[in-house]
């Protein structure tokens, strides 16, 4: 089992913590259980990071503390690499400090010479199966760093995705009699039809540019981004878009003539600037030509049942919205059209009429496309999203672009048979992978910029950092023997790989080949056959669409199947005092300087508890300090009740060993679901509620060292340092860690006794609750059904009266002739649910 790589991008932060804490608590749990557990470790340095962080550091060296590397240091750092062993150093003793149990025998980076040699030889499989294509595409670009950029929420190339995806804007050319085009831009080209007008921004600047050969107003800004997109702009002169209104223009489909017209609400920023206007299917185009141009006539090209001949009037209606600046618009927008997603063009409509809209929307494109009056513009859903260099992403077609076809059916049809013998954390999980299969497509893979390994097939490129991190943990089988010194870096040929991890080949001629003994190569692929496939890959919710799918497809077509992955736990994110925490922001709670304020145990019981796995954690510092209170008070207490002996038969101590056992039980049933907050709940404060409420019904201050033992050693996987402390001072040996899980005896937990207990414990709720809102604290009368509940409440008398405060209590069964019942409370016993009477 792993986490995904800790990027060596600064020193780690609380969130790091929480999402490392969690997986080390099911290693320390499972080899308490007897597993052997390979937990191994490795460090995500490719791409531009190291290099981002280290031309800040040469700008000024006092940048360096915002990445957890002092002033001092940072003007010791000479290159790139020098930061990433330096941030390397740092998350070494950072996890060391929290406590994660890794076995560093393995420990490798993305930017070793090793790793290489591996990852070309994961690339040379993915092109020998036809999985890597290249030819030109629209990417999103950093147009300073000069490469592609991935936009996801793993935010490795993005100072924040902010969800951005690309769309796509059909081009529909719309000219003047000049020959001129007015290239508008439009989501929805089946709606040509009902263009009333086009749109202008009259305050915006526009330009007549000479665009491949043809002559267009366009909005400047606009001019870059064809460019960019391939395109040859020359700008011929300026204009204004005030001075175009009521310029006629032609609509290339229908040949209607209609006219230029002036709207603030055009963005000229946002694809051409050109608007076309359908009043009778868009909100905002319905609306301004109500109010500012009443003798147009909205012309009907979708139909959708109920929403009579013009939608976007029955929407805005429905709403009652009135202005073009009401707030609900845009969602009005949004609804109306995934409602007309699901319509059908009208009849009347020459070639398209009677087709669903998005089966017309795709006719219509080729249409277009066929007689030469359509083109393509490319921009981001949302904007501005920014490179870390802090350059503005833009979208670039790239000439000879390399991908991994992610699209491929069949490739997909394979992940999903992995996906179904999977087990995921939470299971909902898993539910939502096929569909993030089905979503998935062509992704470049390699970049022009940055450190990692050089991609085998062209030179000048280098592999991404989303796609060198796949199947890695397939490798630390190998580096435990590459940092031992057995194997050389040049020993690491693709014959040796295609031995140990597939079992092609000649094991004797492959030894021969590479100069290295036959036994040690055998020996490497037993290792792996016994470790692999992966149990556990656990990970930040923001790998749920990219990392593990990709760590899923990868595997699939490189190993077979009975070496396929079989679980990946995700844990959601952590902020700071309700904000995302930022470099920027400069709000980065760092985990070193946590971890020597709050202590180690602290911050791990803080992250394990302060809240569910799978909901962002809110961190705040005054939180942590009660956990650290709980702390000190659990180590005081098991003070207080450790001192051997005191265990003479009872109801209660059979209670307590029952307790005890049901406790073991349910805290391994949590750790097997992945509940880890419900695991470590009962484990601390589930068990120390019982031992209290012991020592409450029997007066006594102690419960043995039997149950301290128990309880320190279902207590290890949370707060290994003081389980391990106490552990010794208690005279034990060896390590806490290195023994067993408790033994639930389920022979000897009595239901009875524990539901007995509930029992009292609910009825003394109820007379408090009645005490308090009727004054009355005389005499308490108990009635109970059965015989095992009269003998347990009437052993309990004494407490009742002490806990509840009366003068006397009075335990009768419900079928005794002689009992003082004043207001017939007998009658109203149930079993478990005693009737009760106060005076």
């Amino acid at each position: 089992m792993l986490f995904a790589y800790p990027t060596t991008s600064g020193a780690l932060h609380v969130g790091h913590g929480r999402s490392y804490v969690i997986p080390d608590v099911i290693a320390r749990f499972k080899r308490m259980q007897g597993f052997n557990v390979f937990f191994p470790l490795g460090f995500h340095a490719t791409g531009i990071d190291c290099i981002a962080i280290y031309e800040k550091i040469c700008d000024n060296p006092k940048n360096g503390p915002a990445y957890g590397i002092p002033t001092e240091d940072a003007e010791k750092l000479r290159s790139p690499i020098d930061v990433e062993k330096y941030l390397e150093r740092t998350i070494l003793r950072s996890l060391e400090k929290l406590g994660i149990s890794l076995d560093l025998r393995a420990k490798v980076s993305t930017i070793d010479a090793s790793y290489s040699r591996f990852i070309q030889w994961q690339f040379q499989k993915l092109r020998e199966q036809g999985y890597l294509i290249q030819r030109d595409y629209h990417l999103p670009w950093r147009p300073r760093c000069n490469h592609p950029v991935s936009l996801d929420a793993a935010e490795a190339d993005v100072s924040e995705w902010k969800g951005a995806t690309i769309k796509e804007y059909t081009i529909i050319k719309f000219r003047d009699k000049e020959g001129r085009v007015f290239p508008a831009s439009t989501l929805r080209p089946e709606t040509i039809s009902g263009v009333t007008n086009l749109w202008l921004n009259p305050k915006a600047d526009y330009v007549e540019a000479e665009i491949n050969g043809e002559s267009w107003i366009t909005s400047r800004s606009s001019c870059q981004k064809l460019t960019h997109q391939g395109k040859n702009v020359g700008i011929m002169g300026e204009i204004s878009g005030s001075i175009l209104e009521g310029t006629i223009v032609f609509n290339s489909v229908t040949g209607d003539s209609v006219r230029i017209l002036m709207a603030d609400f055009v963005d000229p920023d946002e694809a051409t600037g050109v608007v076309m206007s359908v009043p009778a299917h868009d909100p905002y185009d319905y609306l301004y030509v109500k109010s500012r141009y009443p003798e147009i006539e909205p012309i009907q090209v979708v139909e959708v049942k109920g929403m009579g001949r013009l939608p976007a009037k029955y929407v805005i209606e429905e709403l009652d919205i009135k202005e073009v600046v009401d707030s609900r618009l845009e969602d009005a927008v949004k609804n109306l059209y995934r409602k007309e997603n699901g319509g059908r063009m009208v009849p009347s409509i020459n070639k398209f009429g009677g087709m669903g809209t998005v089966q017309a929307r795709k006719a219509i494109k080729i249409f277009l496309a066929e007689i030469g009056v359509s083109d393509i513009i490319f921009e981001l859903s949302t904007k501005p999203i920014y490179c870390p260099c802090g350059a503005e992403i833009t979208i670039k077609v790239i000439r000879g672009q390399w991908f991994i076809n992610y699209a491929d059916l069949n490739w997909k049809k394979k992940a999903k048979k992995c996906i179904e013998k999977m087990k995921t954390f939470p299971p909902e999980y898993k539910r939502q992978l096929p569909s993030i299969v089905d979503w998935l497509v062509q992704r470049p893979c390699v970049r022009r910029r940055g450190l990692g390994t050089p991609f085998p097939f062209e030179e000048g490129w280098v592999i991404d950092a989303l796609s060198d991190y796949t199947i890695y943990m397939a490798f630390f089988i190998v580096t435990k023997h590459l940092n031992a010194g057995f194997i050389g870096e040049d020993q690491l040929i693709n014959e040796f790989f295609d031995f140990e991890f597939l079992g092609k080949g000649s094991p004797s001629e492959v030894a021969e080949k590479i100069e290295i003994s036959e036994e040690l190569l055998r020996r490497i692929r037993e290792e792996f056959n016994y470790w692999y496939p992966v149990d556990l890959n656990a990970g930040g919710k923001e790998h749920k669409t990219v990392h593990f799918p990709f760590f899923i497809f990868t595997h699939v077509v490189i190993f077979p199947e009975e070496h396929w992955p079989k679980g990946i736990f995700v844990n959601w994110h952590l902020v700071a005092y309700g904000q995302k925490m930022s470099k920027h922001l400069g709000n980065v709670v760092f985990l070193d300087e946590t971890l020597e304020r709050w202590g180690t145990d602290t911050v791990r019981f803080y992250l394990l508890h302060g809240s569910n796995q799978w909901r962002d954690f809110d961190w705040r510092d005054e939180e942590c300090r009660v956990y650290q209170r709980h702390l000190e008070r659990f180590q005081n207490l098991i003070k207080e009740v450790m001192t051997a002996g005191n265990s003479r038969d009872s109801v209660m101590s059979t209670w307590l060993k029952s307790a005890f056992n049901l406790r073991i039980q349910q805290i391994a049933s949590f750790m097997e679901q992945g509940e880890i907050r419900k695991a470590v709940d009962v484990a601390f404060f589930g068990i120390w509620n019982d031992i209290d409420w012991y020592r409450r019904r029997t007066g006594r201050t102690t419960v043995g060292k039997g149950y301290v033992k128990t309880w320190l050693r279902v207590l290890a996987p949370f707060i290994p340092h003081i389980c391990e402390q106490t552990w010794r001072r208690l005279g034990e040996r060896p390590f806490i860690s290195t023994t067993s899980w408790p033994r639930s005896e389920k022979e000897i937990i009595e239901m009875k006794v524990i539901e007995l207990e509930k029992t009292l414990k609910r009825t003394m709720e109820d007379v408090r609750r009645i005490s308090e809102l009727t004054g009355r604290r005389g005499r308490l009368f108990v009635y109970t059904v059965s015989k095992e509940e009269f003998h347990h409440f009437s052993k309990a008398k004494e407490f009742l009266r002490k806990e509840l405060g009366f003068n006397a209590v009075h335990v009768f069964r419900t079928d005794d002739n002689k009992k003082y019942d004043a207001e017939n409370r007998a009658g109203r016993a149930r079993p478990e649910k005693p009737g009760i009477y106060l005076e």
